[in-house]
């Protein structure tokens, strides 16, 4: 890894994780003495820092279960989304010596979800940590994503500029900056004059920024546990096809432009509301592609090999009420294993979990038994010649993120938003559980959760600085089912943007 990113890196990292490192170090002085004696027929040494607390042991199911719930989303990019995700959890028994150290024994998922604007993303999922009770953690998921929605603003510092347009799309009109994203948006529906190269005389930009991908993929990992299940090194690989379409030439729905006339009379005042079927004029994509500046246009293979290396103290890794996670990725894309491109990427994350209140006393009032303040920092660089699709790809070893924007980077900004060689975010989050219920043997939470994100890109990593960064806030709202489903609903705004999310699992 380039040492330039570590270094600034670690300055983002070492925040993250004084103040959780801080709870952990509390003089034995301070502390309540434990009331559980260490187990002693664990198969292997685990560290106390990873097993459970009183109170989610307490509440923690035997046996098997299932859990799910309709997802039901809003994106003006995707329309309206609806699906199911059903999960499988399988704890164990009891007296089981790692019933106290694990989430589960192991979990399957399958995920069914579509949009009224044709998106879907189906998937696949088993996890199994301390597998057969050893050491060793696998993961797999199995992926058929299809998103002809997919944004794309250019790659590096270029993206960062606010949006700007010509009013209704007209070569000739006032240029507005500094623009929402809605706005924006509606002024590429209007109709104009067709450009040099472009195949018809009239054409719209409505879909300017956007392109399809298709994407059948899996993945798949294995972990070995050291220090007490503190430390993992994790082996994997991935293998995928990608396919990319564009929008250029396509009919799409537009509005009348400043030149489409009836009788002398411009239409787009006679009917500003009426919608009309044009070509679609040369989209982002397409122009990167003529000008030389991305690769991989027409999608191909990208099979690649990853290692990696955790750190992990969290006691609960769904809802983590205290810890610290430390993760460096790295992944290769070569043509010795079959894939189109050669690239590597590494990626670094920190988080860090403290319950402040139980610091101070361990037995806490009912409604401060659960605040936690949760922080994470991430960096990534891309090397060698990667596709442009794969520029905005994260990996770490819980979830692959995609680009700044969108549910779990930026929430205040459209998915993608900002993509670039080099891209750095960070999250901070209040995690604040005010009530829980238990109905038909079912345990429910209930948490407000103000939030804030931070991020940008770069065009390369030797540029990295402190400046010019994105900001989003937010408020979340979040439901642990049984302690290990986290339902979401996150609503944030940004200088550009508002949009809401309802999903499983927090973001970090």
């Amino acid at each position: 890894m380039n040492l330039s990113l570590f270094r600034k890196f670690l300055f983002l990292s070492i925040l993250i994780s004084t103040f959780a490192l801080s709870a952990q170090e509390k003089p034995e002085l301070e502390q309540a003495p434990t009331v559980r004696p260490a187990r002693a027929d664990l198969p292997f040494e685990i560290s106390e820092k990873k097993r459970l607390s009183e109170r989610d042991l307490k509440i923690k199911k035997e046996g098997g279960y299932i859990t799910g719930l309709p997802l039901l989303n809003s994106d003006p990019n995707n329309g309206i989304g609806y699906g199911v995700r059903v999960f499988y959890y399988y704890n164990g028994e009891r007296s089981r010596p790692l019933f106290e150290y694990t989430p589960y024994k192991y979990r399957v998922f399958v995920q069914y979800f579509t949009t009224t604007k044709s998106n879907q993303y189906q998937d696949l999922s088993f996890d199994a940590p301390f597998i057969f009770d050893t050491k060793w953690r696998v993961r797999s998921d199995l992926i058929y994503e299809k998103n002809p929605n997919l944004l794309y603003f250019g790659m590096g510092t270029e993206t960062l500029k606010p949006l700007s347009y010509l009013e209704r799309n007209d070569p000739s009109g006032r240029q507005i900056r500094n623009a929402g994203f809605s706005d924006y948006s509606d002024s590429l529906m209007y109709r104009r004059p067709g450009g040099s190269g472009e195949q018809y005389n009239t054409v719209t930009d409505n879909k300017y920024n956007r392109y399809e991908l298709e994407n059948p993929n899996w993945t798949f990992s294995g972990e070995y546990s050291f220090f007490g299940g503190t430390v993992r090194t994790i082996a994997g690989a991935r293998i995928s096809r990608q396919i990319i379409r564009t929008y250029d030439g396509k009919w799409q729905d537009s509005k009348f432009g400043g030149y489409d006339q009836l009788v002398g009379l411009p239409l787009n005042i006679l009917a500003p509301n009426e919608e009309i079927s044009t070509p679609e004029g040369t989209t982002k994509v397409t122009e990167e592609n003529k000008a030389g500046n991305i690769i991989g246009f027409k999608g191909g293979n990208v099979n690649t090999g990853r290692v990696a290396i955790v750190y992990d103290t969290r006691d609960f890794e769904p809802d983590p009420n205290r810890g610290l996670f430390l993760e460096a990725t790295h992944e290769r894309s070569l043509r010795a294993i079959g894939s189109d491109f050669q690239f590597n990427k590494n990626y670094v994350s920190a988080r860090g979990f403290v319950s402040p209140v139980e610091w101070f006393t361990k037995k806490p009032h009912v409604l401060l038994e659960k605040l936690v303040l949760g922080a994470k920092g991430a960096m990534v660089q891309t090397n060698g010649d990667a596709p442009f699709y794969e520029m905005r790809n994260m990996w770490g070893t819980e979830v692959t993120q995609s680009g700044l924007g969108g549910r779990t980077t930026l929430r205040g900004y459209k998915q993608d938003r900002f993509v670039g060689q080099t891209m750095a975010y960070a999250n901070f989050e209040i995690r604040w559980k005010f009530a829980s219920i238990d109905v038909a043997k079912q345990h429910f939470d209930f948490q407000l959760v103000p939030f804030y994100d931070v991020g940008r890109v770069w065009d390369a990593t030797e540029k990295v600085n402190l400046k010019g960064y994105k900001h989003s806030r937010g408020l979340g709202f979040r439901i642990p089912w049984n302690q290990a489903t986290v339902i979401i609903i996150d609503h944030a705004w940004s200088a550009e943007d508002s949009q809401t999310f309802v999903n499983f699992n927090h973001i970090f």
